[in-house]
Formats: C-alpha cells, sequence, structure tokens
C-alpha cells in the first residue's frame, strides 16, 4: 500500500492557500439565494467566524456543531471550525427530539449554529426546548436575525480578533461525523483533516475535476459526501461548488442549466427521480460532464440511462461509507466498467473481501464482506471503543458491513447488500441485492426493497416491497424471478409502497420495513 499525498495538510491550509493563488474566483455559489463569494472573500469570512467562535471560548479540541440546511454559510462555519482548532459536528437536519439531543449530549459541543428554521422545521425551537438538559452546550449562534439575548448570539455580529493560526497536524481530528443510523444509535465517526483531504483528491483525481468546473449536489452537507467529497474536492482544486438546499428535480435541472455545471453528484434514488421527471426533456444539461451515484445499491441500466439522457457521459458508481471519509473505491471518469461496478479501491487504500463468519480473505469473484484500510479509514467511533473494536481491527482494516467481490480486473461490485440484511432461508444464503437487481430489471418496478420475514419452518424468507410505475401482479414478478434466479430466493410476500422510508442519504431503512410488514402496515401486492 503506498501512501499518496494531497497538496495541503489541513482544511483551513488548502482554503488560505487558495484565497492567496486565485481570490477572484468563484468558489461558492448558491442560486436560490443568489449568495456568492470569491475564494478571498471565503477565507475573509471564515476568518471572521473563526474569531468569533474564539471569543466565545471555542479551543483547539472542542466541539463545535452545525445544523443547517445547505446554504452558504455551511462551508464558512467548517473552515473557520478548522481554522479554531476546532472538531467540526455536522448534525442531520432530519433528527428530531431524543435523536437531536442524543447527538448533543453525546458529542459534547460546546457551541451549536444552527439555521432558526428550514421549511417546516423549526430548529431554533427544538434547540431551545432541549437545551436545559445539554449541560456542555454554552451557546447558539443563530444564522440570521435573532432577539438579543444570554448565550444566543446573531451570526452576522460574531466578531473577534483573527485567531493565530493552531499548528493543527494532519492526523488531528477534523470532524466526527454521526453514521446514517440505519439500525440502531448514530455512531460518531472521527475522521482527521488527513483523511478527510485525502479521499476528496483522490476522487477528484479519477475524475480528472480541475479548477474550471462547476459541481453540484442535492446531497445534504452534513453528509460526508456532501461537506467532504464535493466540498473538500472542489476546494482542493480551485473550482466552483453550487449549492442546492433541498431536492426537486425541476430545481435541479435548472440550476444545471443556468450555472452550466459540469460535475452532478447524487444517490439512485434521486437520479431516478430526475430520470423519469416529464421535464428533463425541456432542460439543456449538456455542460455536465461527470459526476458520481453513491450511498445505496445503484443499477447499471438505471446509470446508462442517465449517462445518455442527462446527458452525463462519464458519470460514475462510487462506493463508500462515513467510516472511509465517503469513498473507498471509485472508477475512472472514462472506465469501461463505471457502471457496472464501483471501480478500483482509492490510490494507497487497501481492498480486502473476507468470509462473513470466518474472517478470511475469499478470491476474486466471491462475495463476503468488504474491508478497507487505508488514510481514508476513521480513527475510530467517538465514546465507543467496543464499537470501534467490533468494526476497527487492530491490523486497520475497517469491516464496512457491506457485502460484494472483486472482479478479475480488480473492480468492487457491491452485490450482497449490508451483512446485516443477509437472508438465512433453511440455511441457504440470500444476498437482497441481488434480488434487488432483478426486481429493478422488469418494466413496471421503479424500485425495489428485499428484507427477510420470520417463517415458521425455514426461520426466515425474503420478502419483497416494490414501488411500481406500471401494473403488474405479484404472480407475474415471482415468475420473473424464477425464470433469473434459484428459486429459494424467490421472494414468498410481496408488499406495494409509494416510497420507502429512507436515510438522508437515501438508504432504504430496512428495519422499518420489517416493522410495518409484520405489524400490517405494508400493502400487499395481489
Amino acid at each position: 500500500m503506498t501512501a499518496v499525498h494531497h497538496p495541503f495538510p489541513t482544511i483551513d491550509a488548502a482554503l488560505r492557500a487558495q484565497a492567496e493563488h486565485r481570490p477572484d474566483a468563484l468558489a461558492l455559489c448558491f442560486p436560490e439565494t443568489g449568495d456568492r463569494l470569491t475564494y478571498e472573500a471565503w477565507w475573509r469570512e471564515a476568518a471572521r467566524i473563526a474569531g468569533g467562535l474564539r471569543a466565545l471560548g471555542v479551543a483547539p479540541g472542542d466541539h463545535v456543531a452545525l445544523l443547517a440546511e445547505n446554504r452558504i454559510e455551511w462551508p464558512v462555519v467548517q473552515v473557520a471550525v478548522a481554522l479554531c482548532g476546532a472538531i467540526l459536528v455536522p448534525v442531520n437536519t432530519h433528527y428530531r427530539g431524543e435523536d437531536l439531543a442524543h447527538i448533543l449530549r453525546h458529542s459534547g459541543a460546546r457551541v451549536l449554529v444552527l439555521s432558526p428554521a428550514f421549511r417546516s422545521h423549526d430548529y431554533l425551537g427544538a434547540v431551545r426546548a432541549l437545551w436545559p438538559g445539554l449541560d456542555q452546550l454554552q451557546h447558539l449562534v443563530v444564522l440570521g436575525a435573532v432577539a438579543s439575548e444570554e448565550r444566543v448570539h446573531a451570526y452576522g455580529e460574531l466578531h473577534g480578533p483573527v485567531p493565530v493560526p493552531v499548528s493543527s497536524q494532519p492526523g488531528d481530528i477534523a470532524a466526527l461525523l454521526y453514521t446514517s443510523g440505519t439500525t440502531g444509535r448514530p455512531k460518531g465517526a472521527m475522521l482527521s483533516h488527513e483523511a478527510m483531504l485525502y479521499c476528496s483528491w483522490q476522487v477528484t483525481r479519477r475524475l480528472e475535476i480541475g479548477a474550471e468546473d462547476r459541481w453540484t449536489s442535492f446531497i445534504p452537507l452534513f453528509h460526508c459526501a456532501g461537506c467532504i467529497m464535493a466540498m473538500l474536492g472542489v476546494l482542493q482544486r480551485g473550482a466552483c461548488y453550487v449549492g442546492v438546499s433541498g431536492f426537486e428535480p425541476e430545481v435541479m435541472f435548472r440550476i444545471i442549466e443556468a450555472e452550466r455545471c459540469s460535475v452532478l453528484s447524487g444517490v439512485p434514488t434521486s437520479f431516478l427521480a430526475m430520470l423519469e421527471h416529464p421535464s428533463l426533456g425541456r432542460y439543456d444539461l449538456s455542460s455536465l460532464r461527470t459526476g458520481t451515484c453513491g450511498g445505496a445499491n445503484a443499477n447499471a441500466p438505471m446509470l446508462r440511462s442517465c449517462a445518455e439522457r442527462f446527458p452525463i457521459p462519464h458519470l460514475a458508481n462510487v462506493y463508500g461509507q462515513t467510516e472511509t471519509a465517503t469513498i473507498v473505491s471509485c472508477p475512472a471518469f472514462d472506465d469501461p466498467e463505471r457502471f457496472d461496478t464501483t471501480g478500483p479501491v482509492l490510490d494507497g487504500c487497501a481492498l480486502r473481501i473476507t468470509h462473513p463468519a470466518t474472517g478470511e480473505p475469499l478470491p476474486a469473484g466471491e462475495i463476503g464482506q468488504v474491508e478497507a484500510r487505508g488514510p481514508n479509514v476513521m480513527a475510530g467511533y467517538y465514546r465507543a471503543p467496543e464499537a470501534t473494536a467490533e468494526t476497527l481491527g487492530g491490523d486497520g482494516w475497517l469491516k464496512t458491513g457491506d457485502l460484494g467481490y472483486v472482479t478479475d480486473s480488480g473492480r468492487l461490485v457491491i452485490a450482497g447488500g449490508r451483512l446485516r440484511d443477509l437472508i438465512i432461508r433453511g440455511g441457504e444464503n440470500i444476498y437482497p441485492a441481488e434480488i434487488e437487481n432483478c426486481l429493478a430489471a422488469h418494466d413496471a418496478v421503479s424500485d425495489a426493497a428485499v428484507f427477510a420475514m420470520p417463517d415458521r419452518y425455514y426461520g426466515e424468507v425474503p420478502a419483497a416491497a416494490v414501488v411500481l410505475r406500471g401494473e403488474v401482479r405479484s404472480d407475474e414478478l415471482a415468475d420473473h424471478c424464477r425464470a433469473r434466479l434459484a428459486r429459494f430466493k424467490v421472494p414468498v410476500q410481496w408488499f406495494a409502497v409509494e416510497t420507502f422510508p429512507k436515510t438522508a442519504s437515501g438508504k432504504i431503512r430496512k428495519v422499518e420495513l420489517v416493522e410495518m410488514a409484520t405489524a400490517g402496515r405494508l400493502p400487499n401486492l395481489h
């Protein structure tokens, strides 16, 4: 495993360098609000906010939480926290009540920067209600006007001497990103400057992203693909980030056309929604060149359709997770296998497939657990030594919990879904992703999720929930599967839904589907 270097030691050093070398280049653009910042202006604002945070008592190593939709202040705060030598804690904007309290309490954040509200979400009201139980939270910084109140500050009024640059090291923790929590309570992955900058540099190298590119994404900035892969990729390459507050297909079309975006990142469900939107052909999206699709299983036919119809010819299927600072494997922008595989492991990293039960390495072509090792791997889970020991071995190998295999050409295929989603029917292993990909090939199926349901005889059997784009009966879908899969893999229960319960990153919450099906709250497909 050969070390591969990126050009900047820390996040704040990257912005400082870009502000010196390309001060007038547009760095941040949020068309919905009209907010734009050059690299020099981004640096000036980050330095101002860093001074304000220092004045509030933020010291190196302190945790600063950020709860906000995608908006121009987000990356400003991101760099300001790094400039203070502090640690950023992005908060999932979908969290409410105890979930929100858990993140703020568990992280021990001293300061919370937040939007007062977004759409129907009253963030400030929610935090005020929780604050009495958050002993370590000392100050709120509100992104907007706010009435004068002790320990509550308006973002625009933050001020203080620009802090003397902290001598942060590449290996110092820069961010605490909580996992999406498809099962159990989210855990905080500790990511260093090195991990985040390395990963985003390698991805932009594979996709040949440069200073002339304009990268847009509907992925929330609290997600690693937003604040690390896209934002830090743009920062290191001196490109422009075009921000979008939330996903709506036609809004994306308008922004891509108006801003002449060349790079687009998203998740399969959103790409599919854009692909099937009736307004797709009314917009000029020809400026798109490349992009990434990740966060859930992406099927090759859908990716090819996006590449041809948007068009976005060099769209790439990528794989990773929060614990790897976003990405494990990424194809080159012109890799002929970029739709069918997630490409080779990043340069400087190592990848192996191991037997789920024994941990023994498996040869090419055999499905097992994906394990990764390299500079992008987290330092561990914050305040969770047992979970860290289960996931991250003493030899540095990270157990991803995902199932896949490596092709003879050395490219990774995520083929089995999550290890915990594995269905064992009377001793036979069934990988949900194989059935989901089979169902996705049916003309009447828009999306599918396969999960285990308890069975008195077999222990558990596969069930399928489908989102339909046309009329079809369950027996027709079963016949479709029987023609392509072993009989024991054919789902025995069928459900039809309009949408799936999902995490903010687009992953289907199968635990919730099982609960709904068991309680009789999923409509049967007859």
